[in-house]
């Protein structure tokens, strides 16, 4: 069968249809992701030194944004913010549980210095000496709970900060790349 004119202009338009402008299908690797809250999390001031546009400049934002997250192995400043975040509330309620350590402990030193004094026939003795004891023993576990949980936190953060500054030098070196100026 001849090709006629009119199969030709369906596949010329086929064609055009299915490959992009610069004439190679090829597949978009961030055609699934999901967009993230901003391109630019951590607020840098951006100046196109050539001509780009507004657009042009948003979509080099965004392909920098993700270039910079592959190259710390998928870390997203927006995800580890979240997770800094969830672990400082759990850090905090950690430390919010440990504070009352000291009165858990006098009252359990209570009631087993009351039974051990109740054993001897003082128990009123027993009991103080009991809560005294457990008072003490208690605060000082409640103490050393807070500290491991502020520990935690700070590392969390201090690991937040250190991976933050890393993929912020690789946005903007990317950005540098495509022609902006970056402050």
């Amino acid at each position: 069968m001849k090709p006629t004119l009119s199969s030709l202009a369906v596949g010329v338009c086929l064609i055009t249809l299915v490959l992009p402008r610069n004439g190679f299908a090829q597949d978009d690797p961030n055609q699934d992701r999901q967009l993230p809250p901003g391109t630019n999390p951590f607020q840098r001031m951006v100046y196109p030194a050539g001509d780009q546009d507004v657009s042009q400049q948003q979509t080099d934002q965004l392909q920098c944004y993700w270039w910079s997250s592959d190259q710390m192995q998928g870390w997203d400043p927006y995800a580890a913010h979240a997770e800094l975040q969830k672990q400082g509330y759990v850090a905090a309620d950690q430390a919010d549980q440990a504070q009352g350590g000291g009165i858990r402990g006098a009252a359990g030193g209570a009631l087993g210095g009351l039974a051990i004094g109740a054993i001897a026939g003082d128990a009123g003795t027993g009991a103080a000496i009991g809560a005294v004891a457990g008072g003490l023993i208690g605060g000082s576990r409640s103490r050393r709970s807070r500290q491991s949980a502020q520990s935690q936190a700070d590392q969390a953060v201090q690991a937040f900060q250190t991976e933050a500054e890393r993929w912020d030098r690789a946005w903007v070196g990317c950005m540098q790349a495509r022609d902006y100026s970056i402050t």
